[in-house]
């Protein structure tokens, strides 16, 4: 099939793009000699996953116990949990799925130790967990202080179903920086900061095997900085605006599109599209380009200016103004992991060509 042939608005996975964008970061992993756990959160799907893993990554990370379900319907039999596992039907449910693969949960208080714990004791296995730290992002995470620490470890090692194996962690106010400079700034304190806290637990007598962070804009800084022994970036599979703001990602290695018809041209100067908020979402803040809320792959003369639910509103500049009710255009979202989680199927295209179509087989699974 050709990618005229879909019907729109659809999204769009280039193959090529994305296969190179998996490439490039499983080298940023091996020259850090790091092992690559890339998050699946952003995909959303078992070919991108079993994709990674083909190119040597070593499983995954999900952020919910339903991605989880999924990853391992799908056949990934290596999966991190990085996400606090609270309340009884979510303990049944992991204690379902512990058989199933090799699951490790990222814990931070008493009562994720005790979810975890009775999980395992209810699957009968040991349940591998790794701490999570706060480095400075202020969302989830011990403090990074030495007796929450070895209060958390102690209360692990209590627990025979329980396995201690390191530690997590997730500067995501990497997201919020201006320059290379700040993000290597914060990648430093991130890895630094569990590197110290690893090697106080190694020494009171705890095997720290995994000590894992890194994001999609921190991970090229990340890699290979003392103590860190794995990476966790998301977007880069795909590749958005928010990372070519962000300078963790080209414009034209972008993967993902959002493929639109133009529906209505009230004035010369304007356009409408077939997608709105509730393809796009609405993450994120204008394109870093000065095309708004999106960019047109090959059309730096239109901009998306503004979007209600099903309508997405173009601002054409002079040479723009050709474009016609029927014509279509490729938009480059602004945060692609939003876009995913809108959209049942994907189109993987390579070149013109439609080579298959793809379920988001996690899409909406945030339970």
């Amino acid at each position: 099939m050709q990618i005229k042939e879909l019907d729109t608005p659809f999204v769009l996975i280039d193959l090529e793009r994305m296969g190179a964008n998996i490439r490039d970061m499983q080298q940023i992993a091996d020259l850090g000699r790091v092992r690559l756990r890339p998050h699946a959160k952003t995909h959303k799907m078992t070919e991108v996953a079993t994709l990674q893993i083909e190119a040597g990554a070593v499983g995954v990370t999900v952020a919910k116990l339903g991605e989880a379900e999924v990853m391992a319907d799908g056949g990934v039999r290596d999966i991190l949990i990085a996400y606090p596992i609270i309340g009884r039907r979510k303990i049944e449910r992991l204690a379902a799925l512990l058989p199933r693969a090799a699951i490790t949960l990222a814990v931070e208080s008493e009562e994720g130790i005790a979810a975890a714990a009775e999980a395992g004791r209810l699957a009968g296995c040991r349940v591998a967990v790794l701490i999570e730290v706060d480095s400075g992002f202020r969302r989830v995470g011990v403090k990074p202080e030495a007796e929450f620490l070895r209060a958390l470890a102690a209360r692990i090692t209590e627990e025979s179903s329980l396995e201690l194996k390191g530690l997590l962690t997730f500067a995501g106010q990497s997201y919020d920086t201006e320059s290379d400079e700040e993000r290597r700034r914060i990648a430093t304190i991130e890895a630094g900061t569990v590197e110290r806290l690893a090697a106080m637990l190694e020494a009171d007598g705890y095997r720290m095997e995994i000590v894992s962070a890194g994001s999609t804009p921190s991970s090229r800084f990340v890699a290979g900085l003392p103590g860190v022994t794995e990476l966790r970036p998301g977007t880069y599979v795909f590749g958005d605006l928010m990372q070519v703001k962000l300078g963790a990602h080209e414009l034209d290695r972008c993967a993902l599109t959002v493929y639109t018809t133009i529906i209505s041209r009230p004035a010369p100067d304007r356009a409408v599209v077939d997608a709105g908020t509730k393809l796009f979402s609405s993450d994120g803040e204008d394109s870093p380009i000065g095309t708004g809320r999106g960019y047109a792959i090959g059309h730096p003369d239109v901009t998306l200016e503004w979007m209600t639910e099903e309508h997405g509103m173009l601002r054409l500049d002079e040479a723009a103004r050709g474009l016609r009710i029927g014509d279509r255009l490729a938009f480059i979202p602004v945060h692609c992991c939003g876009v995913i989680n809108m959209t049942d199927r994907v189109a993987a295209v390579r070149g013109s060509e439609v080579e298959a179509i793809w379920n988001v087989a996690a899409r909406g699974k945030f339970q």
